[in-house]
Parts: C-alpha cells; structure tokens; sequence
C-alpha cells in the first residue's frame, strides 16, 4: 500500500473515531485539516498530537512536508475525530521547548517507521535533538477563540 493511499484510509478511520485525549508526555492519532497554500483547498493528514506540560503540539521530523509547509503559511487548522471539529492554530516552537516535545513524540511512539523518520535515534538527549531541530518541525495548538 502506498503512502496516500494509506493516509486516506486511516484519516477515513480516524474522523470516525471517538477522540480519547492525548496522555501527558504521549501521543493520540487525530486528523489535521490545514489549508492549502497554493490552492487554498483544505488538506487532511493524520498526524499524532502530543501532549506535554499541558499544552498540545505538532511534530514533523523534516520541514519540507506538504502539512508543515501549509501550517507555516497559514496556521489555522481543524482537529478532526468522532464527528467533531476543533478549530486550533499552529504557532512554530523551537529551542528547549521543542526539543522536550520531540523527546516526548519519540520516547512514546512503538511504530518503527515513525521513529525511523527521524534524524535521530529513539533514545536522543535533548542536545543531539536541538543539534538536528533545525531541520524538523514542532507547532504548539492554541484554540481558536470563536466570535
């Protein structure tokens, strides 16, 4: 199975699912909807949401992916799961901040390719992370204050 085909079926999956919260210092599968930056059409990808010291984030280990790329653009987005939306906006971290985030997404992730992603081992200390973190993404999800 390819890639897109494999994200279409588990984003399908995942919008139907209840949403459990993501446990501190873990992960939970939801569906990320962004914007399109050339087209403006909305993208969905399934992506894991961390949570850590009580806020929820993002974790792309390149930049280049297309959902990174559209975020950085326009970082309104949708959290989708068991038939509900949640409008969030995506503000880039760096530093510390995002290198404890990193460490947390792969100290929880069990998925061999998810880890293998990365341009650093499972294990990493936060110093080999924010030597590689320029070249990884990590957004912090507020929610988006409705008028």
């Amino acid at each position: 199975m390819d890639v897109r085909a494999m994200n279409a079926e588990m984003t399908a999956n995942l919008i139907e699912a209840p949403a459990e919260p993501p446990p501190e210092g873990g992960y939970a599968l939801r569906v990320v909807e962004t914007r399109g930056r050339r087209t403006g059409a909305p993208r969905r990808v399934p992506l894991a949401v961390v949570a850590r010291d009580g806020a929820h984030y993002l974790v792309s280990p390149v930049r280049d992916r297309d959902w990174v790329v559209n975020l950085l653009a326009t970082p309104e987005c949708a959290l989708l799961s068991g038939g509900r939306r949640e409008e969030r906006r995506a503000e880039p971290v760096d530093g510390v901040e995002a290198a404890e985030v990193v460490a947390s997404y792969l100290a929880a992730m069990s998925v061999p390719w998810a880890i293998r992603a990365f341009p650093v081992p499972q294990d990493a200390t936060l110093g080999q992370i924010l030597g590689h973190l320029p070249g990884m993404a990590v957004f912090r999800l507020s929610t988006v204050d409705e008028p």
